[in-house]
Formats: C-alpha cells, sequence, structure tokens
C-alpha cells in the first residue's frame, strides 16, 4: 500500500510541475570545464520577469526583447589552477585583460586572484607629453583570502562571506607633473555575501532569440562591496592625479546580483543586476545561451595541450596549427579579440596534422582566441597573442 502511495505522490508533483530541490557539490560538475561559453547581455529597458526570492519557482526570462548580439566568456587552463575565466576590467577608463584563477573543490567554487598581462597605454593625446604613459604590469594579483563564488553544499537557505583585499600594480609617467616614472597601487578591499533564496526552474533565450527548455536553477543573491584605495609611490594619490582618472579616494563600489546555477555549469544560466538593495529594480542581464537544448554537462571539447599552435606570441603573419594525427580533413577557426569580435575566420584543411592560418596583414597586435570548430563541435580555444 505505501509503495502505491508513493507512486501516486510522485505522479502528482510531476503532473503539477513540482521538481526536486536543487543541492549543489563538486560532484555537481564535469571533470573540465574548459572551453568557450556564449554569452548575451540584455541593458535596460527591457521588461523583466518577477525575480522574487520563491521555492520551486518558475522564472521565464525569455520574455526580455532587447537581447545584443553574443559576446564570449573564455575559460582557459591556468597552471596551478584548474582553469582560467578570460575578463575585462577598468582602470579609470583604461581597460585591460585578466584571467581569474579558479579551482572546484570539496568546499566550492574558489577564486584565488587574477593573472594580468601587461598592458601600456600612451598618455601623450591627454598630456601633449610623448613620454607620458599608464603601464599596468604583468603581474598574479591574488587576493588575500580565496573569493567563494559557490560554497558547498549549496542548497535553499545555505549562505555564505567572502573578505579579501588586492592589489592592483602600475607605473606611471607623468612628465607634466614630475612623475617620471612612480610605480603605483590600486587597492582593493572586498565584501561579499551570498545567499540561496530560492530553487525552481529558468528558461532564457537561445542564440536565435526562440525560448529555451526550462532548467533546474538555484537562486543565489549576491551582494559585493568593493572599495578602492589608490597610491603612487607610496603616497595617496593627489587630488590632481584623482581627477585626471576620475577616481575618489576610498570609492565605493555596491553590486547587487542575483545568479541562477544549474548543475554542471560553472557559468550562471542568468545573472541580474540590480539598481537597488531590495533586487526590485534589474537593468541589466547576461544569460548563457550554449547548451540550453539539453540538462547535459560541459561537452568534453580536446585539451588545448592536444593542439598548438606556433609561434605564440606570434610577430609575422602566418601561425602553423598542429592537431592529433586523427585529426584531418577541412576544419573551421574563427580568431575572436578580447571584445569578443572576429578578427578572422576561414577554413582549416588538416593535412598530415597540421594547417597554416595567414592572419590579416592589418591584424591590430593584442590578445587574440583562436576558436577551431570540427562541423558543430568545439575542437579547442587557445589564446594568442599577436606582436608587430
Amino acid at each position: 500500500m505505501k509503495s502505491v502511495l508513493r507512486v501516486l505522490f510522485v505522479a502528482l508533483l510531476a503532473s503539477q510541475g513540482v521538481h526536486a530541490q536543487i543541492t549543489l557539490t563538486s560532484a555537481s560538475y564535469p571533470s573540465s570545464v574548459l572551453g568557450t561559453d556564449s554569452l548575451k547581455v540584455t541593458d535596460s529597458p527591457s521588461a523583466y520577469p518577477v525575480l522574487a526570492a520563491a521555492a520551486n519557482g518558475t522564472w521565464d526570462m525569455s520574455v526580455v526583447t532587447d537581447s545584443v548580439p553574443v559576446h564570449f566568456l573564455y575559460r582557459v587552463a591556468a597552471g596551478a589552477y584548474q582553469y582560467a575565466d578570460s575578463s575585462l576590467y577598468d582602470f579609470g577608463g583604461f581597460g585591460y585583460q585578466g584571467n581569474v584563477n579558479c579551482n572546484i573543490t570539496s568546499a566550492g567554487i574558489k577564486e584565488y586572484g587574477i593573472t594580468i598581462q601587461q598592458k601600456a597605454f600612451s598618455l601623450a593625446s591627454i598630456t601633449s607629453f610623448t613620454a607620458d604613459s599608464f603601464v599596468i604590469t604583468g603581474q598574479n594579483m591574488l587576493y588575500t583570502s580565496p573569493r567563494t563564488k559557490i560554497a558547498f553544499p549549496a542548497t535553499y537557505h545555505t549562505s555564505w562571506v567572502s573578505s579579501y583585499s588586492s592589489d592592483l600594480n602600475f607605473q606611471l609617467s607623468l612628465l607634466s607633473a614630475t612623475y617620471a616614472p612612480n610605480p603605483g597601487v590600486a587597492r582593493i578591499y572586498t565584501t561579499e555575501k551570498d545567499s540561496v533564496i530560492g530553487w525552481g526552474s529558468m528558461r532564457v533565450k537561445e542564440e536565435d532569440g526562440t525560448p529555451s527548455p526550462y532548467h533546474e536553477v538555484l537562486q543565489v543573491q549576491t551582494m559585493i562591496i568593493h572599495t578602492d584605495s589608490f597610491f603612487l609611490n607610496g603616497s595617496t594619490f593627489s587630488t590632481a592625479l584623482l581627477t585626471f582618472f576620475h577616481l575618489a579616494q576610498g570609492q565605493k563600489d555596491t553590486t547587487y546580483e542575483q545568479n541562477y546555477y544549474r548543475p554542471q555549469e560553472v557559468t550562471a544560466l542568468a545573472q541580474i543586476e540590480f539598481n537597488d538593495a531590495a533586487y526590485t529594480q534589474p537593468y541589466m542581464a547576461t544569460t548563457h545561451v550554449q547548451r540550453l537544448k539539453s540538462n547535459v554537462g560541459v561537452e568534453n571539447i580536446l585539451d588545448n595541450s592536444a593542439v598548438r599552435i606556433y609561434p605564440n606570441p606570434v610577430v609575422t603573419n602566418t601561425i602553423s596549427l598542429q592537431v592529433p594525427a586523427m585529426m584531418t580533413g577541412q576544419m573551421t577557426y574563427d580568431l575572436i579579440d578580447i571584445n569578443g569580435r572576429s578578427a578572422a575566420k576561414g577554413v582549416l584543411n588538416v593535412n598530415q596534422s597540421s594547417a597554416t592560418i595567414t592572419l590579416p596583414s592589418a591584424i591590430i597586435p593584442g590578445i587574440y582566441y583562436l576558436k577551431v570548430n570540427n562541423g558543430n563541435v568545439e575542437v579547442t580555444t587557445i589564446p594568442l597573442t599577436v606582436q608587430r
């Protein structure tokens, strides 16, 4: 009799669209998460669904109407860490790239700091002095303690807190102000609180704009407070320097987010940012438009070490691609800059495990990602540095 009642109860739950509550642990993720994720950003004034906390809630993000073109999140190998998310940052209007180093541990998904490649900016057009420059030096910007992106086990009503600081190092030369050159530091203090406030199912728009299937998600509410201080040659920034970079000493920025996480994916299905601490005024959403047609995990693409490009960095217009022996025939490639724009694309005719790519003669020096596909399957994505 009990078994019959249990069957009837399960059938009733299914008929009412009730799903099992989600708990995320380290076992919720595949052995490798390397690859490239496609994301879509929606800005206000789009209409948003109600995003209130809910148990067994249903959130339909496919109703948004003003999604802009897709951009990319590059998840690459990171030496001592399992992976790194390649992201863009800003200092006083000067943009630079960094790779956020991460591990999936038994305690949670942890971020340890940012590996930053050197980026130099000429200030001559602003100051009229040709030697004036601002250089963000190549560095490993370590957090004083790891940031917990998700604490395990993550389930309804759990919460976690992260608190850490980090230093961004730079060099500043301003002959007009007798700074020639001087070391500087932007010190960033961060506090963050995350709370699992709901669970249920969500759908978003596919890359082609059609609604995706519903996916089971955890609803995580996040508040992040960044407080910045700025130093040059051991002293705090002068008023003139703060004005020059459009900064404020002790500058504080608070971010209010909701992240909807599904099993198998370290990228949230949807990240919504809000204008207010009550989380009632959404103004921007980033949705994960990859692998939406089924609830399978991250596809195991070929590890970057199995495919090699050389030379890297490249100073000419020709690079060679070396692949495993079983991969011959015709493939395609797309060379993408750090802003997600395609700089070159074409067909690869792989012969005896190798192929050659000719870059555009006018390609701008910088960091790119070479994405190789075999039909509709991504083979690999490899960082490529172009120098002149």
